[in-house]
């Protein structure tokens, strides 16, 4: 038993060896065809070409450490004259054996290179020569400064240093050269300045110098709220043609048989209110206006609007609203709502702060507000009209006529964004002073319907011009770019604009 299982193992070892060895004999046969394949797939190596080098001249050889130590002595100790060093061997294959090669020389230059001296200008020798050649005699008949005149050196004050020394000491005689013979100005006559007196401006410092004036200064005026240099000028000239007309406002033509301003307000009794303002309405839409009010006035904006410079010029009534003819009219306050049906019927619109402020200050009469007592009959009718006496008066005593630009006597029903944020509400603005300060401040806290003896219905054409181009004033107010020329808070807003009626 024990010898068939020996035997049976050591058959099962000999199968096993040799099945490996049969294996690894196919792998190998394998694997050295595809080696010899990827051989054969590979280009075939470039034949290597030997790389030629410039011949040089042959000299004397020197090997790379002495050319160095060389260097390094010509550095310690640097010659000023040029000097041939040893020439450097190189290595040049000749041939196509890369091993072969001969050595060369390459010439090296040690040392600054030689310097040529300048030649001496022609004019630097013929002055040398003169001087050698100049003897005592010839150097006494050369010319010489001449002599101060003797005439002179008597006129002349002598200055004396001043030379510090001992008490006591001896003076030296001054020097004639450090005479004082500059001319100098005439002092100026005693009597000049008494006969060019400068008259001090008022509330401010006498000047520390007195400058001659060919005329007297003109009087300074202080002008509303243009303190600020970053607001758009509201004091252009008013020169050349005006370009505003009658036409620009569809204002009709006053019958002859309409009744007087004075009639007009006795009618209306003394009451107040829509009713009274309805009345009022009725007779300005019927063409019931003086003559004088159609004739429309430029005002003018400059600023920058756009990246340029712009000027824009709106039309305006020269006077408020006021009911009846040129010789017989009343000025006639309105609530807002009254005060926008007016300003539509006559295709016109309402002014904003801004443009109150540019009217006062081109104005062709300023006058002085009035204000009377104040109270619950501020918005009767008899206020009305003695408040409209006291203006008449203040124009006649002026000399005003018909027509022309006023302002300062009223206060203006104005539009503004603050409107938005009250609504219901009566936006009114100025009445400035004598020094160009309005006495109101915009302010919203009358009702829409509130109207007193201060208050001046102004209306402003819907025609503008930018630049000479006619356009429309509403769609400059809602511009980005230009409503900040005209309107002190920008753009109008869409509520702003549905409130003032101009869509």
């Amino acid at each position: 038993m024990a010898t068939s299982i020996a035997s049976t193992c050591i058959a099962a070892l000999c199968s096993f060896v040799v099945l490996s060895n049969v294996s690894d004999a196919r792998i190998g046969s394998r694997s050295a065809t595809a080696t010899e394949e990827l051989a054969a797939m590979r280009p075939a190596p470039r034949p290597t070409e030997a790389r030629q080098y410039p011949q040089a001249e042959a000299s004397g050889a020197l090997t790379l450490g002495e050319f160095e130590d060389e260097l390094a002595a010509v550095r310690q100790a640097p010659l000023l004259t040029p000097m041939r060093a040893p020439r450097l061997a190189l290595a040049t294959p000749q041939g196509s054996a890369p091993d072969a090669v001969e050595p060369v020389s390459v010439p090296v230059m040690l040392g600054r290179p030689p310097v040529e001296a300048v030649p001496r200008p022609q004019i630097g020798v013929e002055v040398v020569q003169v001087a050698r050649n100049l003897t005592t005699a010839r150097a006494l008949a050369l010319p010489t400064p001449s002599v101060r005149p003797e005439a002179i050196i008597a006129r002349a004050v002598p200055i004396v240093p001043e030379t510090p020394g001992a008490e006591g000491a001896p003076e030296a005689a001054p020097s004639v050269l450090l005479a004082a013979v500059s001319p100098r100005p005439a002092l100026r006559p005693e009597g000049l300045a008494d006969r060019f007196p400068v008259r001090a401006t008022p509330g401010r410092a006498d000047p520390g110098i007195q400058v001659a004036r060919a005329v007297e200064p003109e009087e300074e005026i202080t002008l509303a709220r243009y303190e600020d240099p970053g607001r758009p000028s509201l004091l252009g000239p008013r020169a050349g043609s005006n370009p505003c007309s009658s036409r620009l406002a569809d204002i009709p033509r006053r019958r002859g048989s309409a009744p007087s301003g004075s009639a007009v307000m006795a009618s209306l009794g003394n009451g107040s209110g829509s009713g009274r303002d309805n009345a009022i309405v009725a007779q300005a839409l019927s063409g019931n206006v003086p003559d004088f009010l159609r004739d429309l006035q430029p005002v003018s904006f400059t600023g920058i609007a756009g990246g340029r410079q712009t000027e824009i010029t709106i039309c305006v009534t020269p006077d408020y609203l006021a009911i009846g003819s040129d010789a017989d009219h009343v000025r006639v306050p309105l609530g807002l709502p009254a005060a926008l049906r007016v300003a539509d019927g006559f295709d016109m619109m309402l002014p904003t702060t801004r443009m109150v402020d540019a009217i006062y200050a081109q104005a062709d009469l300023r006058l002085s507000p009035s204000p009377m007592t104040p109270g619950p009959q501020m918005s009767s009718t008899d206020y009305f009209l003695r408040h409209d006496a006291t203006v008449d008066a203040q124009f006649a005593r002026a000399g005003g006529r018909g027509g022309i630009l006023v302002a300062g006597h009223k206060k203006d029903v104005v539009i503004a964004n603050r409107l938005s944020r009250a609504p219901g509400r009566v936006a009114i603005y100025g009445w400035h002073r004598s020094n160009g300060n309005p006495i109101q401040p915009l302010s919203t806290v009358h009702g829409e319907y509130y109207a007193d003896y201060s208050h001046g219905i102004r209306l402003v054409s819907r025609t503008a011009y930018v630049n000479g181009r006619a356009i429309d004033l509403r769609s400059l107010l809602t511009d980005g770019q230009y409503a900040s020329l005209l309107n002190d808070d920008g753009p109008l807003n869409s509520t702003t604009v549905r409130l003032a009626a101009l869509q």
